[in-house]
């Protein structure tokens, strides 16, 4: 992230049209709605449509191991910006469903203790146009809501994925937003359960309050 460059802020885990508008009236940038099933968050189709509809927040929609084909003709029906593959995909299948539509492609990996980022992240340099870090829990593929050791990774990730995006996740929260946009020089910061009220319910203080730190974060304030 270069010293002029805006980080910039996506809430994660959207249900519903009122807490889209809530994320676009703090000015985030990006909503994110989990779109394949068997998730605590996942929203069917047809009402993300309306989730989607709500805000003009680049609309960004997380996949776990779906099909290609399936992922990209949703993203033609919801007219995503932004997909995101939070699964095990294999390097092929992220070049084939970034091939397939005007969207851009983020990959999640994780931060797993001993595990090399150009081991990890390096795989999908070439594939996605960005790299999502997120905290690593063996049974979840993400929305841990738990941090991971931040010393280091930032350049490690960096290092591993040159000129594409890099989006931190993993437990953020108002409160340690700053901290993570300095620890980590993310380009977007990712909260999901940091600013709910209840699980799956999001609060629209505290995405105020997280968009807010992010952005003084980012403007080195």
């Amino acid at each position: 992230m270069g010293a002029a460059t805006r980080v910039r802020a996506k809430v994660c885990g959207v249900m519903s049209p009122g807490d889209a508008g809530a994320v676009a009236s703090a000015g985030a940038d990006y909503l994110g709605v989990i779109l394949s099933p068997g998730f605590s968050r996942s929203v069917a189709l047809a009402h993300a449509g309306r989730i989607y509809a709500a805000a003009p927040a680049k609309r960004v929609g997380v996949f776990v191991d779906a099909d290609a084909r399936h992922v990209a003709a949703v993203a033609r029906e919801l007219e995503l910006d932004v997909v995101q593959l939070s699964g095990r995909e294999p390097p092929g299948a992220v070049t084939e469903v970034a091939a397939a539509g005007p969207w851009r492609v983020w990959k999640t990996v994780h931060a797993k203790t001993g595990v090399p980022m150009a081991e990890s992240a390096g795989p999908y340099a070439g594939a996605a146009h960005g790299i999502l870090l997120d905290a690593w829990d063996p049974s979840l593929p993400g929305g841990t809501g738990r941090t991971f050791a931040w010393a280091g990774v930032g350049r490690e990730v960096r290092d591993a994925i040159g000129s594409a995006t890099f989006i931190a996740a993993g437990g953020m929260t108002p409160e340690n937003a700053g901290a993570a946009v300095a620890a980590l020089s993310p380009d977007v910061l990712d909260v999901s359960s940091g600013v709910e009220s209840t699980p799956g319910a999001k609060d629209p203080e505290r995405i105020r309050a997280f968009v807010e730190a992010v952005r003084r974060a980012g403007a080195g304030g």
